[in-house]
């Protein structure tokens, strides 16, 4: 008795089915792809099996790993039933986890990847996720910039989304790098930069992760990475100059050639006139809430007079909206800022870097390099002043 527990406890097979009981045919095990990130984690894996008729058979597999060096089968407890096995992470690799019942073999495929250890960050390198689908750049700006929707890989192993945008925000994984490069210029200084270089057919990052990455854990490691990272860049920067500027970079088809700054509030709001506009209530709704409650200006200059950033960006020669010239959206299609706007703004009590989302029109800005390079020195002076304006400067504390 003693030698069967023992046997069963290192997932060992029980013995052949009895006399009533039908032979298995097939084994699946689930889920079939599984991810482990760091050494030590765990993942759960079942069966299914089934005899030659389909009918499930509930029976105690046998487990195995086919690569030691990569995982190793927990013996099982409590907390796992019988078709049941949790496995551990050993080292990077790829392997797979096999359950066997009557002599039939089911396997299911397991990576195990271990991120590179990083103390500190170093401005200027680029430091890439899993298969390079997500890079951050740190920098020592505090300005933050992020392209969620510009990528153009497309893996086999991340299946296409099936519901939810899949428009691709073409040219801005360059435009944000181009305006990455516009700033050094400017200032001697980088922005921190982080880029998803997924198609939006395999990711969204601008979404929560269900919608996101439809539950492919390959998907849902980039996705943790793309928002991971930003939120070491905005950790870097409140530890670094107490406050910070985050825009998240996309791009629009709408009829209007303009910029759209999404600040998280609707069309309808921004289409009242400034008084209803300077009441604290509309700025605790945005995501400049902090800069809201740090600048002496009536909120609705802040979103739409001449040293707001569509203001700048008007005096610069880009039209945007809102901006002095083009102060609310009126009945034209208009983005207000999404899932990374909400989350990396400073909506939430306490937070000290605010965001906007940065919607782009195609002619003349990403259209090609040459105009993505002149917009580019175009934001870059808009962001110089606006930071010299409302943040007081761009030099690191102390």
């Amino acid at each position: 008795m003693a030698a069967a527990c023992l046997a069963l406890a290192c997932g060992g097979e029980m013995g052949p089915p009895g006399v009533d009981e039908p032979r298995v045919a097939s084994v699946e095990v689930v889920p079939g792809v599984a991810l482990i990130v760091g050494e030590g984690g765990e993942a759960t894996f079942s069966t299914i099996a089934r005899a030659g008729n389909g009918t499930v058979v509930t029976r105690t597999p046998r487990w195995s790993v086919e690569d030691p060096g990569v995982a190793a089968i927990v013996p099982p407890g409590a907390r796992v039933g019988p078709s049941t096995a949790v496995v551990r992470s050993v080292g990077a690799g790829v392997t797979r986890v096999a359950a066997t019942i009557d002599g039939v073999r089911g396997t299911a495929r397991l990576e195990v990847f271990v991120p590179e250890e990083v103390v500190r960050f170093e401005p200027g390198r680029s430091y890439f996720g899993r298969n390079g689908y997500v890079e951050y750049v740190p920098g020592d700006l505090p300005v933050i910039l992020s392209a969620p929707h510009g990528g153009g890989l497309t893996p086999a192993e991340i299946p296409d989304r099936r519901f939810g945008t899949h428009v691709t925000d073409l040219n801005t994984v360059e435009l944000t790098l181009a305006l990455r490069g516009a700033l050094i210029d400017l200032t001697g200084r980088a922005p921190h930069v982080i880029l998803s270089h997924l198609r939006r057919t395999k990711l969204d990052p601008n979404r929560e992760i269900g919608e996101a990455a439809e539950a492919n854990p390959f998907a849902e490691q980039a996705w943790r990475e793309f928002q991971g990272w930003i939120e070491s860049a905005r950790t870097a920067v409140a530890a670094d100059f107490g406050a910070g500027l985050y825009l998240d970079m996309h791009g629009h088809t709408h009829d209007i050639d303009r910029i759209e700054l999404g600040y998280l509030l609707t069309a309808d709001e921004l289409n009242q006139p400034d008084a209803a506009l300077d009441g604290a209530r509309v700025a605790a709704r945005t995501s400049i809430r902090a800069l809201g409650r740090a600048s002496p200006l009536p909120f609705s200059r802040l979103l739409r007079g001449s040293t707001s950033f569509g203001g700048l960006l008007e005096a610069e020669g880009v039209a945007s909206v809102p901006s002095p010239g083009d102060p609310s959206p009126g009945d034209a299609p208009y983005f207000t800022g999404g899932y990374n706007t909400r989350e990396h703004g400073s909506l939430t009590e306490g937070e000290v870097i605010s965001g906007m989302q940065l919607e782009h029109h195609f002619p003349g800005l990403r259209d090609t390099p040459a105009n993505q390079r002149a917009y580019a020195a175009r934001a870059a002076r808009v962001i110089r002043r606006f930071m010299l304006e409302h943040y007081g400067g761009l030099a690191r504390r102390g």
